[in-house]
Parts: C-alpha cells; structure tokens; sequence
C-alpha cells in the first residue's frame, strides 16, 4: 500500500459531454458516480485534489477543490483547464487527469510521481501517441501555457517542443497497469456500456 504523495491531483471536469448528451463526471458504474469513485481514489493517493469545472455548485458535495478556468477566451478547451490547476494547486507539480477516464492505476501514478519533481512533464507514450490526460505537469510551464492560450494554440501536445520531459514508455505502462485501462475514456454509449462491463469484471 502507497502512503500519500505530497503532490496536488487535478480531474479536468469542464468538458461538454456533447456526444453523451449528458455530463459524463456524473454517470454512473455499479450506482457510484464516476467523479466520486475518482476523487476517492485520487484522495487516497494525493494530499489535494482540485476539479477544475465551470458547474462548481454540482461539484461541492466532494471532498475536492473546486475551481475553475482564469482564461476564457475562446472555445473550452483542456488546456485551459490544465492552466487553472496549475495555477491554483498548492503542489509545484500536479497530476492531471479527466473526468471520464474511471479505470486509473494507482501503481502507475506513484510510479511516473517518482519524477514529477525534476521534470516539466511525466507523460505516458503509447506508440506514436502521448496520453496528455494522464500526465503530471510541474507549475514551471505555466507560463508557456498562458502562451499558448493567448495565441489560441489549444493543442495540449503542441507546448512540449523544448520542456524537459519524461516519456513513460509502454513496456513501463504495462508493468503497472497490464491492460492499460488508466488511458480508456467514455465519449459515447458505447464506450460508457463497455466501462459497465468492465467494472463489473474487475468487481467480481
């Protein structure tokens, strides 16, 4: 069993569920909401736990800080939210994930903190592909990110060109979380039917 890091957790919240049609934080796997059993776990694990939404008043029953977007501007946008956490979190670096991803391994996340300190950024590659949504991010690229935002560059990826980054490969994703389920996320019906399924299996 892990003892609790001295670090902050941020769950990215602000999203539109516009393919769910309904707010994904909310739906719910064996009649727990999805954001409560993230928080519970994130709570174990983390000193603070901070839910960057703009629907603050369905977020306070939780045992997190709830805040919101600082830039505004434009379309919502993950960045954004990852701009907020770094900004309010009390931890120099803080581990950031959605609010749709319910499968997370808490072996996995103590393995990549082990270098959130030293690092800009501690972010799974699988492949070709980076799994922004589950990644530590230290408050020293803050000030990147506000630039990218200003220059309405969304794209997560696009302000990692130069940071001293920490690429956790597969082979290591693997060897803490076998099926890789930290990385699935609901955006449909389906996706939410499989998860169902899925929690179902690991709770029998």
């Amino acid at each position: 069993m892990f003892g609790k890091m001295d670090l902050s957790a941020v769950i990215l919240a602000g999203g539109d569920s516009k393919r769910m049609g309904t707010n994904k934080a909310f739906l719910t796997l064996d009649n727990a909401c999805m954001i409560d059993l993230i928080v519970e776990k994130l709570a174990g694990m983390f000193h603070e736990v901070l839910i960057v939404t703009d629907r603050g008043r369905d977020f306070q029953h939780l045992n997190a800080v709830i805040v919101s977007d600082i830039i505004k501007q434009g379309e919502k946008n993950a960045l954004r939210g990852i701009h907020a956490g770094l900004f309010h979190a009390s931890s120099p670096a803080s581990f950031f994930m959605a609010c749709d991803m319910p499968f997370l391994s808490p072996p996995l996340i103590h393995f990549m903190s082990q270098y959130a300190l030293q690092y800009d950024a501690v972010i799974p590659r699988v492949g070709e592909y980076y799994q922004p949504l589950f990644a530590f991010y230290h408050r020293r690229v803050l000030d990147r990110i506000t630039r990218s935002l200003e220059q309405e560059n969304f794209k997560i990826t696009d302000f990692y060109a130069g940071l001293d980054m920490k690429e956790i490969d597969e082979a290591s994703v693997r060897r803490y979380d076998p099926g890789m389920r930290s990385f699935f996320n609901i955006n449909t019906r389906e996706d939410y039917e499989q998860a169902q399924s899925l929690f179902a299996r690991e709770k029998s």
